[in-house]
């Protein structure tokens, strides 16, 4: 029972943490603590430190992401790699504190490349390289390794354009999208030659 109510209170710590992220861009034990009906000091019984809480908001949103991605109704992978990449934007765009959370901001556990992508330790990424690999398909040579690097070529582009929207750099949303659009439209039209 005392372990019931302890992962009830951390979840229900992480669901608070994460909708004071989502409207403030930060995060508070105290305030977390207060809306929970305990102290911030009794936080520290559920996560070491505060970095602790902000990398339990980040692994469930993660595993949030991934099922989003993996909804995409398409089946031929130049559809997937577009849809997987619209999410990606549409989630910057609709979860800016969040995004910025779990791709922006330096973390120790974050996954490093390529190690730990190369060894599938990133389910969001797995997708894009499944695909990616996919569409190269009938054009590899064979050399191993391919997709995993033009994979991760292709999210540093979508994830570059996001940053300079981000930063005010396109004249309107318009712009942003067909320059996105068309860049990824392109480098997909590397892949399959």
């Amino acid at each position: 029972m005392v372990n019931a109510v302890k992962h009830s209170t951390r979840d229900a710590a992480v669901t608070a943490a994460t909708d004071q992220l989502e409207t403030a861009g930060d995060i508070s034990m105290r305030s977390i603590g207060s809306l929970l009906g305990i102290s911030g000091a009794a936080l520290y019984h559920h996560f070491a430190n505060k970095q602790a809480l902000l990398d339990a908001i980040a692994e469930r949103a993660f595993t949030a992401f991934e099922k989003k991605l993996r909804s995409i109704d398409a089946r031929e992978p130049e559809r997937i790699i577009h849809g997987i990449l619209k999410e990606y934007r549409l989630f910057a765009t609709e979860h800016p504190h969040l995004f910025s959370l779990m791709f922006v901001t330096p973390h120790r556990t974050a996954r490093k490349f390529p190690r730990d992508f190369a060894a599938h330790r990133s389910a969001v990424f797995n997708l894009l390289w499944k695909a990616v690999e996919e569409c190269m398909e009938d054009t590899s040579d064979g050399t191993p390794g391919d997709s995993l690097y033009l994979a991760h070529d292709l999210w540093a582009l979508t994830h570059g354009q996001i940053l300079l929207w981000r930063a005010g750099r396109f004249e309107d949303e318009r712009s942003f999208e067909d320059v996105i659009e068309r860049s990824i439209t392109r480098f997909i039209a590397t892949l399959e030659n």
